[in-house]
């Protein structure tokens, strides 16, 4: 017998389509040519935990660390147990194995510690299916590999997960168990990808809070060429002093340098130096992978980045309806060219509306580029028995990106025309430009293109001017602009930093070994975790109370702000990603065996225990009642708290303003405390009390306040003589104080 073991029941149902069913069985399929086919549910086989391992560790103990726990045993998923049961019964008959894992290092190693539990002694074979198509499966028979090939990878993804064990586990103990020893009952958890993924959050948190408000100046000038006004932007040249500490750009910084151009041109003659006309082309963008479907999502309906992950889950497995979901490519196979027009017949049906006058079925855009392909390509919507009624609403939202992003591969590049006027006003210069479509090609599906009716008008009148025509300046307009804080973090934007994040190393050799880890995958360039796992450290650190959700943006919380500044770079920075990278890459050639790798992640870990013991965490907030600990957040299933950090030894609770995080202070943006009584600012001393006129606020209205800087009409306030009003409670930032501001019928006797 061969038995094939896919990784997922559905490639499995895919595969035993491509060789022809014989019969189905409970948890296989027997197939033609003595063909079974069988499958995991994922990963049927865990790493056992350290008390598994032994039974002293069940209690977390300092003088144990670090734990002596390899080689790091399996065990059996209790969940999936049945199956694996399955799966064992046939290795023990089948004479080959064919290892039918996602075609890459992870896939690899979940099929093949199948295989080495089992102790199968027979032949190993390997194919790669990169979609739940029985033709790709088909094609994927044809090319069978020995699994032999695929060793390294199997090695280098044994490699790094293991060695995660091994510093997640052994430094989320040393950390707690000193923390503890300062009162602090949490348990500090540490992760070689989680761990930088916080400190992103917590820095930029602490970057906007902290951000020192500066000014700039930006110029713009009105010409008027005969009955021609013509709007400009001032061009930075190089005799204009700007501010030397701007790197990114130019800015002017004195207000004298810009009253000198308004006093050198306003008024005065100026004339057209130069105008260029150039037709342009934008070609349609690429078609998605999971971090950029994400992003989409995530800034389009607030879909959390774990939320698209399953609905993608539910898209390819349950529905049948896309690609690989989980991938990290943008490009498309030949192959995939040559279904097209079937996919896009099959799109239209599903959605009548899109549009199709221009539509060419064998254009060859740049999405179809097999060299680019990496393990999987990109996530595209693929012909089958489905329709958008089967979907729910949020499916529907999420196919619906993808078959347009798709669709849009096929359509004519966005065309247009580019005018640029380039006016001269004493030794200055100034610039207008100006965009008139010529076919909207592409972006008449996903873009808007309102502006664009008011933008052909504007370039149809400045074509109309001419080099050395003759005008005058009519104002100099000076805006003074105030400079803006790093943005907080959204899911969206944390999700494109975290592609990037070799950008914030200090180290450049690190930085250096980051970025070449991502040398030919396509948006990435220096990261860390992959588009699957990204979004589930994400979700692991809400859950885990180390940041909240205030409206889309990602607050830390004072524990994840503290536990940051209390670690070493080399944990809160990606150093060890790009460390262990070169290792791997080592390990995947030959060169560096498993275990060579793994003791000196032992050594690492031995030096960062001793590093531990320096923690020096003291969580700030308002003391608890019961003088154990602090109030600080913390989230549950049931929304945003505050709990003592004394917990589970005090469980006293308090709720945190309308079940979310406080929001910043409206004076300075520092953090805001609150307890039952009065919210106040760590840092300006602003107080907000939670009655006014002895009259409770409710919680919607003191976020109004907080936000708005106003609340809505406050019905039943009772004056000094006891007659009731109403009133509308206003923010008084200069005096950090609350004042009252009347309807304008009410009459102020009162």
């Amino acid at each position: 017998m061969k038995l094939i073991i896919a990784e997922k029941p559905q490639l499995a149902q895919v595969i035993a389509e491509a060789i022809g069913i014989v019969s189905r069985k409970d948890g296989y399929i027997e197939c033609k040519n003595g063909y079974t086919v069988t499958n995991a549910i994922g990963h049927i086989l865990a790493q056992k935990m350290p008390e598994e391992i032994n039974e002293r560790y069940k209690e977390w103990r300092l003088e144990d660390l670090p734990l002596q726990v390899r080689p790091i045993p399996l065990k059996v998923k209790p969940q999936t147990s049945k199956q694996f049961n399955i799966v064992k019964s046939l290795l023990e008959k089948a004479q080959t194995v064919i290892n039918a894992g996602d075609p890459d290092d992870e896939g690899q190693l979940l099929v093949d510690e199948i295989i080495e539990y089992c102790h199968f002694q027979g032949e190993q074979q390997r194919i790669l299916v990169n979609d739940l198509k029985p033709e790709s499966a088909r094609k994927a028979l044809a090319k069978i590999e020995p699994n032999s090939k695929y060793k390294g990878m199997r090695n280098k993804a044994l490699a790094r997960t293991q060695a995660d064990y091994l510093v997640g586990l052994n430094l989320t103990r040393a950390y707690t168990m000193f923390a503890r020893k300062k009162g602090i009952k949490d348990v500090l958890s540490i992760g070689r990808v989680q761990t930088p993924t916080l400190a992103l959050i917590v820095r930029r948190f602490e970057q906007n809070r902290d951000h020192k408000e500066s000014f700039y100046y930006n110029v713009g000038g009105k010409f008027a060429f005969n009955d021609i006004a013509v709007l400009t932007k001032l061009v930075i040249t190089d005799n204009i002093p700007t501010d030397p500490n701007s790197e990114k750009e130019k800015r002017i910084i004195d207000e004298n340098i810009v009253n000198t151009i308004k006093n050198t041109c306003e008024k005065l003659p100026c004339s057209i130096a130069k105008i260029i006309i150039e037709d342009k082309n934008t070609v349609a963008p690429l078609p998605f992978s999971l971090l950029d479907l994400q992003v989409r999502l995530n800034n389009k309906y607030g879909y959390s980045s774990d939320e698209v992950l399953k609905i993608t889950q539910d898209l390819r497995e349950k529905h049948k309806a896309i690609t690989y979901n989980r991938s990290d490519c943008r490009y498309l196979t030949d192959e995939q060219f040559s279904e097209a027009p079937q996919t896009l017949d099959f799109l239209i049906g599903l959605f009548p509306e899109l549009p199709t006058e221009q539509l060419n079925k064998t254009k060859k855009g740049r999405a179809f580029n097999p060299e680019k392909v990496t393990a999987h390509t990109a996530i595209i919507p693929v012909t089958g028995n489905y329709k958008l009624s089967d979907f729910t609403a949020k499916e529907k939202n999420v196919f619906t990106e993808i078959a347009q992003q798709y669709f849009i591969q096929f359509l004519p590049e966005k065309s247009y025309k580019q005018l640029n006027v380039i006016v001269e006003c004493g030794e200055y210069q100034f610039k207008a430009t100006e965009n008139k479509t010529a076919n909207y090609g592409w972006s008449k599906l996903v873009e808007d293109d309102e502006a664009d009716e008011e933008n052909t008008a504007l370039f149809d009148q400045l074509s109309t001017l001419h080099e050395q025509d003759k005008g005058q300046c009519t104002e100099i307009v000076i805006k003074k602009e105030k400079t803006k804080p790093l943005p907080l973090y959204t899911e969206a934007t944390l999700l494109k930093d975290l592609q990037n994040i070799a950008k914030y190393v200090k180290d450049p050799d690190i930085r250096k070994l980051l970025i070449d880890k991502d040398k030919g995958k396509d948006g990435e360039n220096g990261g860390i975790g992959t588009p699957a796992t990204r979004s589930a450290i994400i979700k692991n650190l809400a859950d885990k109370g180390y940041f909240t959700y205030s409206a889309k943006k990602l607050i830390p919380t004072q524990l994840a702000i503290d536990f940051i500044h209390n670690l070493p770079d080399i944990i809160t920075y990606p150093d060890m990603t790009a460390l262990w990278f070169d290792q791997q890459q080592e390990i995947e050639k030959g060169h560096l065996s498993v275990n060579a790798f793994l003791d000196g992640i032992e050594k690492f870990v031995t030096e960062q225990i001793k590093q531990a013991e320096q923690l020096k965490i003291e969580l700030k907030g308002e003391p608890c009642e019961c003088g154990k600990g602090v109030l600080i957040l913390r989230k549950s299933d049931k929304g945003v708290f505050f709990a003592c950090s004394a917990y589970p030894d005090c469980k006293i609770t308090r709720p945190a303003l309308n079940n979310e995080p406080m929001p910043l202070c409206p004076c300075c943006n520092s953090n805001l405390k609150g307890n039952n009584a009065v919210i106040e600012c760590e840092k300006c001393g602003l107080k907000v009390w939670r009655k006014l006129l002895n009259k409770p606020l409710t919680d919607s209205q003191l976020v109004s306040l907080l936000t708005k800087g106003k609340t809505p009409l406050i019905k039943g306030l009772i004056s000094k003589s006891g007659k009731e009003f109403e009133a509308y409670a206003k923010l008084n930032k200069a005096e950090k104080k609350v004042d009252l501001e009347f309807p304008k019928k009410m009459d102020k006797s009162k």
